[in-house]
């Protein structure tokens, strides 16, 4: 058994899916395409979520952050992550980080969190609230964890990828100046 921590890190590090994470893909069905879904705050009401924090419904900004304590390129980011969340994220009032992680057990949630000084709410993957996660799209996850999807308000996905966090403010600013030019 002792090997096999060291492979799913393996297996993450190249881009490969844990068993656990393809069975959770199998039993998170597809989200509905649905006028439901067009604004992410909406999505994210009424979820049980695995930590007690709970994500700000009033900002303007949506990062969801699927990652693992086992994998190494998403240990390397998580602290990256929750430095900006605390200094230029202002703790959730501009952007709000939603951690959809890929523990093997759902009680694992909090502790990965906690493991990093984190902040901000934290979901298992397996949750059914994740199905309805506007900008959220399961399929993702074949692409390999860490993966980043960042969303406006409305659901719309403005980033997402491996390197999405990279240029966060980047992406927000040039959302921020594409909807100033079409109110004008």
């Amino acid at each position: 058994m002792s090997f096999i921590k060291p492979l799913f890190v393996t297996l993450c590090a190249a881009g490969m899916l844990q068993p656990g994470i393809a069975a959770a893909q199998q039993s998170v069905p597809a989200a509905p395409a649905t006028e439901e879904l067009a604004a992410l705050p909406a999505s994210l009401k009424d979820v049980k979520w695995a930590t007690d924090k709970k994500p700000n419904l009033k900002a303007k900004y949506y990062i969801y952050l699927i990652s693992a304590s086992w994998c190494g390129p998403c240990s390397r980011l998580m602290p990256q992550i929750v430095k900006a969340y605390k200094t230029d994220m202002k703790e959730g009032k501009l952007v709000e980080v939603i951690l959809t992680a890929c523990e093997q057990r759902k009680g694992d949630v909090p502790a990965y969190l906690e493991k990093y000084g984190a902040g901000f709410p934290g979901i298992h993957i397996t949750a059914p609230e994740v199905q309805r996660f506007a900008g959220f799209d399961r399929n993702d996850m074949r692409k390999g964890i860490p993966f980043v999807v960042i969303c406006d308000r409305n659901g719309n996905v403005l980033d997402k990828g491996h390197g999405a966090f990279g240029n966060w403010k980047g992406t927000i600013k040039k959302d921020i100046e594409a909807k100033k030019a079409a109110q004008n």
